[in-house]
């Protein structure tokens, strides 16, 4: 179904913007790699995190100058190396953000299972899934109050006026989200609502996710995935998001940025 859901943000995006867009995206993108570098702050209270492999780096890196250049901001950049990046992309991601910071996988695995020994669930769900890790490893390794969270395939083609305004002043305790095109969770939202006893809303999607992540409790998803099945389901992570969000802390990006 996550594929089904990708093809389908694909061909959105194509009526929306033209033909323009699979040229930028696919044919283009690597000509992001001798492009001008762009400065990014080394702190702040907001920090752009992604996540992302040796499959979809070069477009990650395209959605990050993206953003950066048509927002004109210089937030602090972490990007999470799934452990797959060869040399040549690590390379290739420093030459146009030099003052990114690159976490690798081995040194993630050093510091997750003792920051959170006491969540053995959440440590098991980050090594069943690699999306996981954005729920379980990133509101940690951040270092920020504050996180943007964006997908690999979201690209910018004009300035987001909504998010830039939401960035400036985020909200406290308050989960900014995509719309998805439907309900993507491992359940339905009167199942958990009866099952977990939470109220999520609906059709949220986080390939664009302003969360405010200060002292981020583990403690309800500990609890969450010891669910059969929860852990396995594909749409885990995302329905997680919008669980610690719930209903009355979930705001939605207007129509323009819908999935």
């Amino acid at each position: 179904m996550a594929g089904v859901r990708s093809v389908y943000r694909e061909a959105k995006m194509i009526v929306k913007h033209g033909p323009k867009y699979p040229w930028l995206k696919y044919i283009g993108a690597a000509k992001i790699l001798h492009a001008a570098p762009i400065y990014t702050e080394n702190c702040g209270d907001l920090a752009v995190c992604v996540l992302t492999s040796k499959f979809d780096w070069l477009p990650c890196l395209w959605s990050l100058a993206s953003f950066y250049t048509l927002t004109q901001s210089n937030y602090r950049l972490i990007i999470y190396d799934d452990g797959t990046l060869n040399a040549f992309a690590l390379k290739s991601i420093l030459s146009v953000f030099p003052n990114a910071a690159i976490i690798d996988r081995r040194c993630a695995d050093a510091v997750i299972p003792r920051a959170l020994a006491k969540y053995p669930n959440c440590l098991r769900f980050r090594g069943v899934q690699p999306c996981a890790r954005r729920i379980v490893d990133l509101p940690v390794l951040c270092g920020s109050p504050y996180m943007l969270m964006l997908d690999s395939d979201v690209l910018f083609l004009k300035s987001p006026d909504e998010l830039i305004n939401r960035l400036r002043v985020p909200k406290t305790g308050q989960f900014l989200f995509e719309r998805d095109l439907q309900d993507a969770y491992f359940a339905s939202r009167e199942d958990i609502r009866r099952n977990f006893g939470v109220d999520v809303a609906g059709q949220v999607n986080c390939g664009i996710m302003l969360a405010d992540v200060t002292n981020f409790d583990y403690a309800p998803i500990e609890e969450w995935l010891r669910q059969p099945g929860v852990q396995n389901h594909p749409w885990a992570e995302q329905t997680l998001w919008a669980m610690y969000a719930g209903g009355e802390r979930t705001v939605l990006l207007g129509k323009e940025y819908d999935v």
